[in-house]
């Protein structure tokens, strides 16, 4: 440790004994910290560890999936723990998608580190704070309340998320709001188990933002020694009863083992590798193509929702489109030419709530086709299906199976598709997982899917099913 370590030694109220550092000690710990973990917190970290302390130094937004056990929970601690340590107006923000996970994950390796360290760095430290003075502090916030992470402006600022596929969008919305700060940055961490989101999204379509890192447990001492070198990372034996237990093909052990994103999730309606190869599909379309042009129609409830309408004749999606903040009259309007520029034999609309203004409004203007789907309706097939959307959702995902169907390469439209949900009643009915359900959890309405779901749907004597 530097001589130079100690030059004053305070007391703020409150807090306990917080040494004063010196600026040169600082700048060396903001250039080097793996000197500053290993030398001075003690820390022996791994490479992949390394790798992420050093990227966390270098750039502004670092996104790490990672298979089960590598160790980034007890590297994010220290991190937080550097950046404290390297200025005296530093401030992070930790989260997680649960006030369980705040507590008892990160913040139980940050205490454990404090209290290794704790002549060296001092302050009041809690069971999710750590104060170092009044803009100079650590604190782990729930996902309950997105305003509690906006308003956070200071010159040194790190936000740490941990298990982010499941943290709330809202929450990295509010984030970002907080990144226009000189010095801010974000370190993103988790088991890759969504395929939709910014996490999922730093490791795809928005890579040129994040220095994303990947771990296997095939990368961690452990497996590459075939021994336990480290005890507390995941051992030889665990991933050889996960490919016992689940197989290798499985979601578990693509996310868990490999730190891949799943192909597909186990409650997914449609796998990713069925749509993928929907958009790769060409179906021949002739200028004289006599196939019937048929429109669905989702009508957008709220107002950070959309209204979607997609055209397709015969199995391919010809056309999409979606729009907000349109009345009842403006969305009859769009519709109706939509319907006029295609030649629309057939427009199918989600009649709940605000659609059957539309739905009204088209069949004053004498609008021909016009069909009214009330999804929450009884299924044709009642022992089957909880609902007309399940059914309708059931036939859509057939399609895919049996390759009937072409989509265009919309990233949105791919992965709404993707998250589409399902499970079964008690009484063996499957049932989707409802926009109410998203909503809760901080997603968006699939509205585009749902048109999609509409467009391909056909009206049978006793209700709407997928026509084959």
């Amino acid at each position: 440790m530097s001589s130079d370590l100690f030059q004053v030694s305070t007391r703020s109220p409150g807090h306990a004994e917080t040494p004063v550092l010196s600026k040169s000690l600082r700048s060396e710990w903001v250039a080097d910290p793996v000197g500053f973990i290993t030398g001075d917190l003690g820390a022996r970290p791994w490479a992949k560890q390394i790798e992420i302390i050093e990227a966390t130094r270098d750039h502004h937004r670092v996104a790490v999936r990672s298979c089960n056990g590598s160790g980034k929970t007890y590297v994010a601690a220290h991190i937080v723990l550097w950046w404290l340590m390297c200025h005296t107006d530093a401030v992070v923000i930790t989260t997680a998608p649960t006030g369980h996970q705040v507590r008892n994950i990160l913040w139980r390796e940050i205490r454990r580190a404090h209290h290794k360290n704790a002549d060296l760095i001092g302050g009041k430290l809690l069971r999710t704070t750590l104060e170092l003075g009044d803009k100079h502090f650590a604190q782990g916030l729930s996902t309950d309340t997105p305003e509690r992470f906006q308003g956070f402006h200071e010159g040194h600022i790190l936000f740490v998320v941990d298990e982010a596929s499941g943290v709330r969008e809202g929450i990295f919305e509010a984030i970002e709001g907080s990144m226009t700060s000189a010095d801010a940055k974000v370190l993103l961490l988790g088991n890759p188990t969504s395929l939709k989101g910014t996490f999922y999204e730093a490791f795809h379509k928005r890579r040129g933002l994040w220095k994303t890192i990947h771990i296997s447990a095939f990368d961690t001492p452990n497996l590459q020694q075939n021994s336990v070198e480290i005890p507390s990372l995941v051992t030889p034996q665990w991933v050889a009863d996960a490919e016992t237990n689940w197989g290798k093909e499985s979601y578990l052990y693509q996310v868990r083992v490999l730190g891949e994103f799943p192909t597909e999730s186990e409650d997914t309606l449609i796998p990713l590798r069925l749509i993928e190869a929907a958009v790769q599909r060409k179906f021949a379309l002739l200028d004289d193509d006599d196939g019937q042009v048929e429109l669905g129609v989702d009508v957008a409830r709220f107002g950070s929702d959309k209204t979607a309408i997609c055209v397709r004749r015969n199995n391919v999606v010809i056309a999409l489109e979606s729009f907000t903040h349109q009345d009842t009259m403006s969305t009859a309007g769009r519709v109706a030419l939509a319907a006029k520029t295609h030649s629309a034999s057939t427009i199918r609309i989600d009649e709940i709530g605000i659609g059957a203004g539309v739905v009204d409004r088209l069949r004053e203007l004498k609008t021909p086709g016009v069909e009214g789907v009330n999804v929450a309706r009884r299924a044709g097939n009642t022992e089957h299906y909880s609902n007309l959307r399940a059914e309708l959702y059931d036939g859509l995902r057939e399609r895919f199976q049996e390759e009937r169907v072409s989509i265009p390469d919309d990233s949105e439209l791919i992965s709404q598709l993707a998250f589409v949900r399902y499970s079964f009643s008690s009484s063996g009915q499957m049932k989707i997982e409802s926009k109410d359900d998203l909503r809760a959890r901080g997603d968006r309405s699939p509205d585009l899917a749902d048109a999609v779901m509409l467009a391909f749907a056909r009206k049978s004597e006793r209700s709407f099913k997928m026509w084959f």
